[in-house]
């Protein structure tokens, strides 16, 4: 597939509503639309296609504009592209030149197109990131603090309970044992899967189990499962691998690697295991602890934010949990590298304040607010005390906006499948939410009084943008 680059939206007033009727300026899509650098994106982009021929694929505008509005109103992929054949502010945002009451594609597309835009996430954040970050600096310019926290983004699965995962590890060895047996035209093994099945049956139906209960269960999944795999060793030899589709191959290696865990776990009477698979279909998800009072454990990836001047941004993004303390070095280096110096101040709760990150900040000359390590002193001093509850109150900013990224950009709970759709969807959520600060300050009315040969002059306006020439 090719990408060929067409000619988008170039005004507002251009645009074709249909019916006689026209779109608010005031609506929210028409504003943020004329803040994201499109041009700049649409350039990037190209540079994911290697082909100089071939089918056109549809323009990168349509279909990040249709990923925004994904995240922004928590609709499915299928109801999304219904709203937006409802929706002439969609279409407007997403590049449209007229209004069309049809779908604009089908919602598989949506799926190709967040498997290619994975490969360049961090860039189109970046882009977008930085062009937020310009603005602001030219109307509230001041000193730079940074504030640094990390938080979980779970992913909605099925809770991981071992019995329950060992039966489908074991029904998919079962139907892999099927294909291979049928296609090679030898006897089928035998593998007990009545028995299972009855097993299964009879546990599942008693929800009050007792650890007992459940290690007998265990163990008879993990004998099935054995037995599976030795068959399953067998039909490979013979050529049985011809007959697996390329999912099922990669199924039994996940299979495979659940059963050694499981094994370990069992054998070792421990629930903990490094790189602990929770889900079949989705290999990469392991626990996160948390501690939190919500969740202890949680189910997802892990993300390092900073916010610098109002911006945030993603500084690591994990699949394996990790101590965020470890990376403040490296969030000091991209603050210099986008600003060309050091924050003034950081704002991080105590577990950043280790000795080896208060000594990197004392040497480069940045404060590191918060409270002194050890033993907290009998009298505390009240100017001291005031500080820092001060500057825990300004580090209260990461934590909103971690609050507005899950409630109302949809990071609460992500409903997706594979790892590239999570990347782009918390990338999608952190460009959202610079867009909606820039959004939000750019609608402050602001009103200028002047003074000029002898008369005072009152000036009442929102903001002032440049627009290139377009053609109407």
């Amino acid at each position: 597939m090719v990408y060929r680059h067409t000619d988008v939206q170039l005004s507002f007033e251009s645009f074709d509503c249909g019916l006689g009727t026209s779109l608010s300026p005031d609506n929210e899509w028409v504003k943020l639309a004329s803040l994201i650098p499109w041009q700049k994106l649409d350039e990037a982009y190209q540079s994911v296609f290697n082909k100089s021929a071939g089918r056109a694929a549809k323009p990168f505008r349509e279909l990040y504009g249709a990923e925004l509005i994904k995240q922004r109103t928590h609709l499915s992929d299928a109801k999304l592209v219904e709203a937006i054949r409802d929706t002439p502010a969609f279409q407007y945002f997403m590049g449209r030149t007229r209004y069309e009451a049809k779908i604009p594609f089908n919602a598989s597309t949506l799926t190709y197109f967040r498997r290619r835009a994975s490969k360049i996430s961090d860039l189109i954040r970046n882009i977008i990131t930085d062009e937020v970050r310009e603005k602001l600096e030219a109307i509230v310019p001041g000193a730079h603090v940074l504030i640094t926290d990390a938080t979980a983004v779970p992913i909605k699965i099925q809770f991981p309970q071992d019995a329950s995962l060992l039966n489908k590890a074991r029904l998919n060895l079962e139907e892999m044992v099927l294909k291979m047996a049928q296609g090679l035209q030898v006897a089928i093994p035998r593998t007990y899967k009545r028995l299972a099945k009855a097993t299964w049956t009879e546990y599942s139906r008693h929800p009050g189990r007792q650890a007992k209960a459940r290690r007998k269960q265990i163990k008879a999944q993990l004998q099935y499962i054995r037995r599976d795999l030795r068959y399953v060793d067998e039909l490979l030899s013979q050529g049985g691998e011809a007959h697996l589709t390329e999912w099922q191959i990669n199924r039994l290696a996940v299979v495979r690697k659940v059963y050694e865990q499981q094994r370990y776990m069992y054998d070792n009477k421990t629930h903990s295991v490094p790189d602990r698979i929770v889900s079949l279909s989705q290999p990469y998800i392991h626990p996160i602890v948390r501690g939190k009072a919500k969740a202890r454990v949680e189910f997802g990836a892990k993300i390092d934010c900073s916010i610098l001047d109002g911006v945030i941004d993603v500084e690591r993004f994990d699949f394996e949990s990790f101590n965020e303390s470890t990376d403040l070095a490296a969030t000091l280096d991209h603050c210099w590298d986008t600003l060309g110096q050091y924050p003034d101040e950081v704002l991080a709760d105590t577990l950043y304040r280790t000795r080896a990150n208060i000594a990197l900040c004392k040497e480069l000359g940045i404060k590191l607010s918060g409270p002194k390590l050890g033993r907290r002193p009998k009298h505390v001093d009240a100017k001291q005390r005031k500080l820092d509850t001060d500057a825990e109150n300004r580090r209260g900013a990461i934590e909103r906006k971690f609050a507005f990224l899950k409630g109302s950009l949809g990071l609460d709970l992500v409903n997706t499948r594979t790892a590239e759709s999570l990347v782009v969807e918390v990338d999608s959520a952190i460009v959202l939410a610079n867009l909606m600060l820039l959004l939000g300050i750019f609608s402050i009315p602001i009103s200028v009084i002047t003074h000029r040969a002898g008369k005072t002059y009152q000036i009442n306006y929102k903001v002032i943008t440049e627009r290139s020439k377009s053609a109407a």
